[in-house]
C-alpha cells in the first residue's frame, strides 16, 4: 500500500469510529500509539488507532465495524505482560483498551458472587469488597494497581490466593462474551433462559472455561463472575531457610499438599535481594529487621542475599533458598493450627525459621506501584516461567542452572543477571520462574506506569539492542527446556508453544472452535499458534 493510500485508508477508519466514539476515548497521537505497541518486553507494529469503548453497546459496535472494515482487533487490559498477547504485526488493527469498562455490576452477599466488568482492577475490586467483609479466593496479582480482572483471566493469573486456591479459573463462576462475530455468549448458570444468575460454574459441558487463558484470541469479555468466600479473621506469617535445595523442593511440596497457604514464593539470595531493593521494601525491613531474634534471623539472610547481589547471579549452582508464606485463617485458632503444620512440614525438611517480613510486607501494601519492572539501579527486567508438579520441581531448578552455565559466554558478554523464584499453585503444582536483569533503554511504555520521582532514581541506560536480544534467546531456550519437561503455562501469548504441542485431536477442536467464534481470525491473531 502506497503513503498516500495508507493515509486514506488511516483518515477513513477514523472517520468510522469518531462517529460511535466521542474523541477522548479515541487515541491517534504517535506518541500515545507508540507507548500501546509494547509490552514490557516486546515492541510491535503500532496499531492505527487506540479505542477505549464505556459501554458493551460501544463494544459491539467496534468489533461490527472493526470486522466490515475488514481490521484485525487486539485486546488490551492493564497492559502490564509481556509475552505479547496483546500485539500485532500487522498494521490494520485497531486495538480495544478495556480499562474504561470498569463498573463493579453486583456484589451478591446472599450467594456469594460478585460480576465486574472486565476492566475492574483489582484494587479497586478488593477496595470494594474489603468493607462487607468478602473477597474472591484469589484476590488479584502484585500489579492489581493497574491490572484488570479481564487481563487477568484472558492469561489466567497467578498471585494472592494461589497457594490456597490455584489460579484465577478456579474462582470464576461465569462469563460474558462478545465474539469476532458480534454474538454475545454467556456462560455457566447464568445462561440459564429462565432464572439467569451465576452461582454455578458448572452445568453440562464447561463453555466458561474455553476463553480463560485464551489471551483474547476466542472472544472478548465484557463481565466476569467471580466466587466470593468471607474475608480471613485471623492471619499468620511464616518464613524458612534451606541448607540445599533437595530440602527446599520437598518442603515447598510438603506444603503445597497441606492447602493451607494463602501465598507461598520459594526465593533465592539474588533474587530475594533485587526484589528488596527494586521494590522499596529495603527501608521496611530496615525499621522491621529489630524484631530478629538470632543469627538466623532475616538479617543475616539478607546479609547473604546481598553478598550474592554483589557478585552477580550468573553461574551460581544450587544456592540456597527460603520459602515466605502467608496462612489465612476463620479465627485465631484457625490460623494457629494451620502454622503449627506448616511449620511442621518445613522442620521435617531441616528447615531454620527466619523473621516473616517479606510476607508482611507484601500483604500490607498488595497493590503497590509496579517497581519490579525495573531493576535496583533501572536495569531492564523480564521474567519467563514453567509450571511443573512437585515431582518435577527440584529437576526444574537443576536443568535451568545447566542451561544458564551452558550460556555462560552470552550472560557475561551482556552482563545479564538472574534469578529464580517458586510459586505455590494449588496442591499439585509449582511455577518456577526465572528473572532477568540486563543494561538496556527503558521504554515508554515502563515509563507510562511509573512516577517521575520513582524514575528519577534510576538510571536509564542507553539501548542495547543485542543485550535484548540476547534475552530473548536466553528465554526462548528456557522455553525448549520447560517444553521437554511437559510444563504448562501462564500468559501464553505469542511467547509460549501452545496449539503445536497439543495432540492432533486437541489441536483440531481448538481450530474448531476457533473458526466458529471467530472465521476471519481478526481477535488477537498469532496467540495461541492461531
Amino acid at each position: 500500500m502506497t503513503e498516500k493510500n495508507s493515509k486514506i485508508k488511516h483518515e477513513k477508519v477514523l472517520s468510522a469510529f469518531a462517529n460511535i466514539l466521542k474523541p477522548c476515548q479515541i487515541k491517534k497521537d504517535k506518541k500515545d500509539l507508540s507507548i500501546f505497541s509494547k509490552d514490557l518486553f516486546h515492541t510491535s507494529i503500532a496499531p492505527l488507532l487506540v479505542v477505549s469503548p464505556n459501554s458493551i453497546e460501544q463494544l459491539h459496535q467496534i468489533i461490527d465495524l472493526a470486522r466490515n472494515l475488514d481490521l484485525k482487533i487486539s485486546i488490551r487490559g492493564g497492559g502490564l505482560s509481556y509475552s505479547a498477547g496483546y500485539l500485532s504485526d500487522n498494521s490494520n488493527t485497531v486495538m480495544i483498551d478495556m480499562q474504561e469498562l470498569n463498573k463493579i455490576i453486583e456484589i451478591n452477599q446472599q450467594d456469594m458472587y460478585v460480576i465486574v466488568e472486565a476492566g475492574v482492577t483489582w484494587k479497586k475490586l478488593n477496595n470494594a469488597l474489603s468493607p462487607l467483609g468478602l473477597q474472591t479466593p484469589f484476590w488479584g496479582t502484585g500489579s492489581g494497581l493497574f491490572a484488570t480482572v479481564g487481563g487477568s483471566l484472558s492469561q489466567n493469573a497467578i498471585n494472592y490466593g494461589s497457594g490456597r486456591y490455584g489460579s484465577m479459573a478456579e474462582s470464576v463462576t461465569g462469563l460474558k462474551v462478545i465474539t469476532a462475530e458480534g454474538e454475545e455468549l454467556t456462560t455457566s448458570s447464568w445462561s440459564n433462559s429462565k432464572n439467569s444468575s451465576p452461582f454455578n460454574r458448572y452445568y453440562g459441558p464447561d463453555l466458561t472455561g474455553l476463553f480463560i487463558g485464551d489471551c483474547g484470541s476466542l472472544g472478548v469479555k465484557v463481565e466476569i463472575a467471580l466466587k466470593l468466600i468471607p474475608k480471613p479473621m485471623s492471619s499468620r506469617y511464616v518464613a524458612f531457610k534451606f541448607n540445599n535445595r533437595s530440602e527446599f523442593t520437598s518442603s515447598t511440596g510438603s506444603v503445597g499438599r497441606l492447602g493451607l497457604v494463602s501465598e507461598c514464593f520459594g526465593l533465592d539470595p539474588f533474587f530475594l535481594s533485587e526484589r528488596i531493593q527494586s521494590t522499596g521494601f529495603s527501608d521496611d525491613i530496615s525499621k522491621l529487621v529489630g524484631v530478629a531474634k538470632s543469627q538466623n534471623s532475616l538479617l543475616k539472610g539478607i546479609k547473604d542475599a546481598f553478598k550474592v547481589a554483589a557478585a552477580g547471579r550468573k553461574h551460581l549452582k544450587n544456592v540456597g533458598y527460603t520459602l515466605h508464606m502467608s496462612i489465612d485463617g476463620r479465627d485465631d485458632q484457625d490460623a494457629e493450627s494451620a502454622l503449627s503444620k506448616v511449620r511442621e512440614a518445613c522442620f521435617e525438611n531441616n528447615g531454620t525459621e527466619i523473621e516473616a517480613t517479606i510476607p508482611k510486607i507484601m500483604r500490607s501494601e498488595p497493590f503497590p506501584p509496579p517497581l519490579m519492572m525495573l531493576g535496583p539501579q533501572g536495569d531492564r527486567w523480564v521474567p519467563m516461567h514453567g509450571i511443573v508438579p512437585h515431582s518435577l520441581h527440584e529437576k526444574s531448578l537443576d536443568e535451568v542452572d545447566k542451561f544458564m552455565n551452558k550460556n555462560k559466554n552470552i550472560i557475561d558478554e551482556h552482563n545479564i543477571v538472574w534469578g529464580q523464584v517458586s510459586n505455590l499453585i494449588g496442591h499439585s503444582s509449582v511455577l518456577v520462574e526465572i528473572n532477568l536483569y540486563w543494561k538496556d533503554q527503558r521504554t515508554d511504555t515502563i515509563e507510562s506506569y511509573l512516577n517521575p520521582s520513582i524514575l528519577e532514581g534510576k538510571k536509564n541506560f542507553d539501548n542495547d539492542n543485542q543485550a535484548r536480544l540476547s534475552v530473548g534467546k536466553l528465554r526462548n531456550g528456557l522455553i525448549d527446556l520447560f517444553q521437554e519437561l511437559g510444563s504448562t503455562h501462564l500468559q501464553i501469548g505469542r511467547n509460549y508453544p501452545f496449539l503445536e504441542t497439543r495432540v492432533e485431536t486437541a489441536a483440531k477442536y481448538l481450530r474448531n472452535i476457533k473458526g466458529i467464534a471467530d472465521k476471519q481470525n481478526i481477535l488477537n491473531p498469532g496467540t495461541l499458534g492461531f
